[in-house]
């Protein structure tokens, strides 16, 4: 294993991800805030909640688990053989085995997140979904399968041992493809809309700023750097895969608040067609300020009155039957030009 040591890459990791904690969770509480108290809808979504939750609950676990082993790696079992890197290489250890699980469950749930969020953008068109639900599928068996093998991987201490680099790199690979799809689902059709509402300069940097929480652009990124350092099968994919443990909440949990304040995509184009769009009001104001629809006028045969004041002009009235008629509907008198005989020498 090239570059930096095993020990120094995990107390490096552990200190990211607190730092990303520290991101996720004041996301968390802010998203419960909107969801709950700042809510615009009837109803609190159970569901919505339910999974901010659960993402927020496994990041917890996760980065105290790490926390409990860096004590553990650097105090209690310092003095064994090999010292805190052997001890860290042994991904056997049952803290190190749940944690492995956990990820894995938040990276399924969070990438579920983005693949209803590209369901939504797609306005519920299933079939834009169905291959990221297969890749989400597959990932979650590749997951599983990864933790399984941690749990029985007492000769091979390190995660980059043979049968375990296939399911690792398995798993990470799908994962990445999963986000590259989706990210390329959701920015092609965020960019659309906010294209066809009108492309106002107001709304320029939303444009790349909801392409970018939206798709989980930012944690698709973070993968290719985690599949890269693993199979250059350095220490260093360490400082990585940690702290994307906390990636995986707080991307979906950013989306989750967009969807809260109604600042998605979809809402944000919904508004600059409602201002873009005219407002056509039908109707006769009658005398007394009410309005009748055209809808309810029924005509009458048209009464020809001829105006000698103007020349050429002939003046036709048209009585108005309508609800409005008992509340002082004003009649239409409608000017018709009549041809006459041109002047002599025309």
């Amino acid at each position: 294993m090239a570059g930096i040591l095993l020990d120094k890459a995990y107390l490096t990791a552990i200190w990211l991800e607190t730092m990303f904690y520290g991101m996720n969770f004041v996301l968390f509480w802010s998203c419960l805030f909107i969801l709950t108290v700042k809510r615009r809808t009837p109803k609190i979504n159970k569901l919505l909640v339910s999974i901010a939750i659960a993402m927020f609950t496994f990041s917890s676990v996760h980065v105290s688990l790490g926390f409990q082993r860096l004590i553990e790696g650097f105090i209690t079992r310092r003095n064994q053989t090999g010292g805190p890197a052997a001890f860290f290489s042994d991904v056997s250890i049952p803290g190190n085995v749940v944690k492995v699980g956990i990820h894995t469950v938040n990276s399924i749930i969070g990438d579920s997140v983005v693949v209803w969020r590209c369901w939504l953008v797609w306005s519920k068109d299933w079939k834009m979904t169905i291959l990221p639900i297969a890749l989400v599928t597959a990932s979650a068996v590749c997951g599983f399968a990864q933790t399984v093998y941690f749990a029985r991987a007492k000769a091979a201490h390190s995660a980059f041992a043979h049968t375990l680099q296939i399911w690792n790199g398995s798993l990470f690979g799908l994962s990445l493809a999963t986000n590259v799809v989706v990210t390329t689902l959701i920015a092609v059709r965020v960019w659309y809309l906010l294209r066809v509402g009108g492309g106002a300069s107001n709304f320029r940097y939303w444009r790349i700023l909801l392409i970018v929480i939206e798709s989980g652009m930012i944690y698709s990124t973070a993968l290719v750097c985690e599949i890269t350092l693993y199979f250059l099968t350095s220490n260093a994919f360490y400082i990585v895969y940690d702290p994307i443990a906390q990636l995986t909440a707080i991307t979906p949990t950013m989306i989750l608040i967009l969807a809260g304040l109604e600042l998605t995509s979809n809402d944000v184009h919904s508004k600059m067609t409602k201002v873009s769009q005219p407002v056509f009001h039908t109707g006769i104001m009658s005398s007394s300020g009410t309005q009748s629809t055209l809808e309810t006028m029924q005509f009458r045969s048209p009464t020809f009155i001829s105006d000698k004041s103007t020349p050429g002009v002939t003046t036709f009235e048209i009585d108005v039957e309508s609800s409005a008629a008992s509340a002082g509907a004003v009649p239409m008198k409608v000017m018709s030009s009549s041809p006459r005989s041109p002047p002599p020498g025309y």
